[in-house]
């Protein structure tokens, strides 16, 4: 039965053809031009050419839930076998954001609201494939053999495979395609607890290497990690994903913590669970706890940039200097496309007033990442630092920040620190306690972070200090 669950997505997106509204819903172009007729599917006509169709994702989802409801179980039977999945781009090929895209794109912005709806306790109406076997990592912890996993269908284990490619690549490319694939292999086996899991990743990760807002990435990850454990609470991936949710977007940190130390204790060998186990402990302040668990990720896996990036911001933090700035740049020069080296190489930049190779990273990471409201804040306080030195930067940068906060365009996170460093003390609780109200997960470390080492002893900053600590410490 379909679920009556109300479904939205952020981008209304104009699908044509009757080829790709039939693969929004994985049907056949007969299905579909049957239910224009008889369920009213509301599709639209270009004046002037011979059948030229088109459709607004909103417009089908906004039907497929008005369906769900009024036609319920009768709903379910009459609908036939899906369609055969859409063609996947080739490894390394970048599926454009223009409005004229690939079928594989649409089923990713649009068709994944009903997706997440599934995931989020409702009922797929998609073809179920149950198999049992083993498909685990390796035995469990206790010793005992691994239990049995479900056995994902050959052509949604492809897909499967296909995201993991591209999510562990890090860009805001090869995410959206790691959700096209992730999303294709749920399509083809709906009790694919793994391509859930990776799409509860991907998602995790939009807000950091994309321009998602968190309020439209962390809700989607919840909704898909909390499938994955529901399907197999022994999958570490899915404990993983979850806690990441926990911690940055509900800030749920013992409840976090606890996510990740299952992930670890289902497989010790899990390098992703030990990564995001040490950033979330970074972001408490907990640097030598940090040091030691991203240090174990990075024995287990090497060759992750992410994982080496994360590992120099952690040593960083422990006291470590000079090898680190030398590490970033290294990576930098070896993955030119990778944003994490030079937003830490800006990061330390800054707390260290090393004003020129902050404004040099800053640029760089809005050339590579495409941010323009970035480059104008760069713009801003390179035209201040030669006018009139620090202060000059520090100003023109706040008028910026300003300016964003005042819109709703910033949480007030980056104002807070331009404002401890000019001595606007006042000035920087506020915005501290805007970007506490947005979710900002950046303001749980404040404590320990050195950009507000000026705030130290002022009440109203050691009594917001307090708050989030109180917080944080709820499950």
């Amino acid at each position: 039965m379909m679920s009556s669950t109300a479904v939205t997505t952020a981008e209304n997106r104009r699908i044509d053809s009757w080829k790709e509204i039939a693969a929004f819903f994985g049907r056949d172009e007969r299905t579909v031009k049957r239910w224009e007729k008889e369920r009213g599917l509301p599709v639209h006509r270009l004046p002037g050419e011979r059948g030229g169709v088109f459709a607004w994702s909103h417009e089908l989802v906004a039907w497929l839930n008005s369906s769900a409801s009024a036609n319920g179980k009768a709903e379910t039977a009459a609908l036939p076998e899906p369609a055969p999945a859409a063609p996947q781009p080739a490894p390394g090929e970048f599926v454009s954001a223009e409005p004229k895209r690939r079928t594989l794109f649409w089923l990713s912005a649009s068709a994944i609201a009903v997706i997440l709806v599934a995931a989020a306790g409702g009922f797929l109406v998609l073809r179920h494939r149950s198999h049992t076997g083993s498909a685990s990592r390796g035995d469990h912890p206790s010793g005992a053999p691994a239990p049995a996993h479900h056995v994902p269908d050959s052509e949604a284990q492809q897909f499967y495979l296909k995201g993991r490619y591209y999510w562990s690549r890090r860009t805001e490319g090869s995410l959206r395609q790691a959700i096209d694939a992730f999303t294709q292999a749920v399509v083809h086996d709906s009790d694919y607890a793994q391509a859930y899991a990776g799409l509860a990743e991907c998602y995790d990760l939009m807000p950091e290497f994309s321009s998602m807002p968190r309020s439209e990435a962390f809700p989607r990850a919840m909704a898909a990690a909390r499938k994955a454990v529901r399907l197999d609470d022994s999958l570490g991936e899915a404990h993983r994903a979850l806690g990441f949710a926990l911690f940055y977007w509900e800030w749920k940190v013992p409840a976090a913590l606890a996510e990740y130390q299952r992930a670890i204790a289902l497989d010790p060998r899990d390098e992703e669970a030990h990564h995001w186990y040490a950033t979330s402990l970074l972001s408490l302040g907990r640097f030598q706890e940090a040091r030691v668990e991203i240090d174990k990720a990075q024995q287990l896996e090497p060759a992750s940039r992410s994982i080496l990036c994360d590992q120099a911001l952690i040593h960083f933090s422990v006291g470590e200097t000079t090898p680190v700035i030398e590490k970033l740049r290294e990576i930098e020069q070896a993955e030119p496309d990778f944003v994490s080296a030079p937003r830490y190489l800006a990061r330390i930049a800054f707390s260290q007033r090393d004003y020129r190779t902050f404004i040099a990273q800053s640029k760089r990471l809005a050339d590579i990442s495409g941010d323009k409201r970035l480059l104008a804040l760069v713009t801003a306080a390179q035209r201040g630092l030669n006018k009139s030195g620090e202060r000059g930067m520090l100003d023109a940068m706040r008028n910026v920040q300003q300016k964003e906060f005042d819109s709703g365009q910033a949480s007030g996170f980056e104002l807070a620190r331009t404002c401890a460093r000019l001595g606007r003390k006042q000035e920087a609780v506020a915005a501290l306690r805007r970007a506490v109200a947005a979710h900002d997960y950046d303001v749980m470390g404040i404590s320990a972070n050195v950009d507000f080492d000026s705030l130290r002893g002022d009440p109203a900053f050691e009594d917001l200090v307090r708050q989030i600590a109180a917080r944080i410490d709820r499950t």
